[in-house]
C-alpha cells in the first residue's frame, strides 16, 4: 500500500469518526436529529449538530449556580449546503412556510472550583425560542470529574430551523425548574430567581480583619502567659458566598439570596499557665455567628457526645439587593473560659478569652 492510499484511508477514518463523536453527543445531549424534509426543504423545529460557516453576530452569557453558559447565534439565512447539517450530498437546503435556518451556539465554564461544585446537580437545558415556537436543544451533563481531569468543558454548534424571520430569536435556558430567558437581540436575560447571579455568578465577600480567638475582654496581655500545648487557639472566618441555589435548600425567594460562611473556632481541653505551670480546663461555649437581620436557616450540628460544634457553615437567608447594608456586617461569638485545676492556688482564678469580633463584609 503506498503513502497516498494510507493517507486516504487515515482521512476516511477520521471523518467516520468525526461524524460518530458528532451524533454521540447530540445523543448524549438529549438533542433529537430530525430528517429532512423530501426535496431538501427544511421545516420549523429541524436541528442538527453544525455550523454555517460564518461569523456569530450575538452573544449573551447566563448565570447558573454552577457556572457560565454562554450563547451564541448568527444572522437568519434561507439555506445552507446540505454537507454543513450532517447530509451526504451535494446542493443547498432551504427552510420553508415561512421560517427561517438559524446557527446557533453554547458553550458552559464552571465559576465555583471542583470541591465547591460536588453535590450540586450538573445538567441543565437549552432551547431556542422563536415566532411563538421553541425547539429543543436538549440537556447537557456536565461530567466535573473528567472536566476538571482533562480542562476541557462541554460546547456545542446547531443548525436550528425556527419559526418566522427569526428577529425575535431567543433561549431558555433552565436549571432545577428555575428558566431564563434571553432575548439575543438585545442581549437582555430576564433572570427570575437567579437575578442575584449577576453579573459574574456567585458573590464573594471577604471580612476587613482577621479573626482572633486571643482576645480577653479585661486585659490583652493576660492571654499570652497561657500555652495551648500541642493545641492550638485559633479562629478563621472564611470568605462568604452569595447564591440563590444551594442544593439542600434549592432556590431562595424572589428578592432573596443565601448567605454562606463557614466559621472554625479551635482550643484545647486544657492550658497551662506559664508562670507557674499550673494547668487550667477549658470551658468552650457554642460559636454564633449572625449576619445583620438575616434569619440563619441553617447552622452547624452538635457533636456526637452533645458538644457545641466548634466549626461548620451558617446560612442565612438575606435580601439578594446588595445595596441593603443590614447584612453587610457579621458578628461572630466564641467565649472560652480556661478554670484553674482544683488543689491550687497559683495563678488567676479563670481566665476569659474567645472571639467576640464584628466584621464589615467588603468585595
Amino acid at each position: 500500500m503506498g503513502r497516498d492510499d494510507e493517507d486516504r484511508m487515515l482521512g476516511n477514518m477520521k471523518i467516520v469518526w468525526t461524524a460518530v463523536v458528532a451524533v454521540l453527543l447530540a445523543v448524549a445531549a438529549g438533542v433529537t436529529i430530525l430528517t429532512l424534509r423530501g426535496g431538501g426543504e427544511l421545516e420549523a423545529g429541524f436541528v442538527a449538530e453544525g455550523s454555517s460557516g460564518k461569523e456569530m453576530t450575538h452573544e449573551v452569557e447566563v448565570q447558573l449556580p454552577i457556572g457560565t453558559v454562554r450563547l451564541s447565534s448568527g444572522a437568519p439565512i434561507e439555506e445552507i449546503a446540505a454537507g454543513r447539517v450532517g447530509k451526504d450530498e451535494d446542493g443547498s437546503l432551504r427552510a420553508v412556510g415561512g421560517s427561517k435556518i438559524v446557527p446557533v451556539a453554547w458553550s458552559f465554564r464552571p465559576t465555583l472550583s471542583y470541591d465547591d461544585l460536588l453535590g450540586y446537580p450538573t445538567t441543565f437545558s437549552l432551547a431556542v425560542t422563536a415566532g411563538g415556537e421553541r425547539t429543543d436543544l436538549g440537556e447537557p451533563d456536565v461530567d466535573l470529574h473528567e472536566a476538571a481531569g482533562s480542562g476541557l468543558f462541554p460546547e456545542a454548534s446547531f443548525i436550528v430551523v425556527v419559526a418566522g424571520d427569526g428577529d425575535d430569536l431567543g433561549f431558555e435556558v433552565s436549571y432545577e425548574d428555575e428558566t431564563q430567558r434571553v432575548d439575543m437581540a438585545s442581549g437582555q436575560v430576564e433572570a427570575g430567581r437567579a437575578a442575584s447571579l449577576y453579573p459574574d455568578g456567585p458573590q464573594t465577600l471577604g471580612t476587613d480583619e482577621d479573626c482572633d480567638a486571643r482576645r480577653t475582654p479585661d486585659s490583652t496581655t493576660r492571654i499570652e502567659y497561657v500555652d495551648a500545648g500541642r493545641g492550638s487557639i485559633y479562629c478563621r472566618v472564611d470568605p462568604l458566598t452569595r447564591t440563590p441555589y444551594l442544593p439542600d435548600l434549592g432556590w431562595a425567594e424572589d428578592g432573596r439570596t443565601w448567605s454562606v460562611v463557614d466559621v472554625t473556632v479551635t482550643a484545647p481541653r486544657s492550658v497551662r499557665w506559664i508562670p507557674t505551670g499550673a494547668r487550667y480546663r477549658v470551658r468552650r461555649d457554642p460559636v454564633v455567628v449572625s449576619l445583620g437581620a438575616a434569619e440563619a436557616v441553617r447552622t452547624p450540628r452538635s457533636g456526637a457526645d452533645g458538644e457545641a460544634a466548634r466549626t461548620g457553615t451558617w446560612v442565612f437567608d438575606s435580601a439578594a439587593d446588595d445595596t441593603d447594608e443590614t447584612d453587610e456586617t457579621l458578628h461572630v461569638a466564641a467565649p472560652m473560659t480556661a478554670t484553674r485545676s482544683a488543689g491550687t492556688t497559683a495563678g488567676p482564678a479563670a481566665i476569659r478569652f474567645g472571639v467576640d469580633q464584628t466584621f464589615h463584609l467588603q468585595r
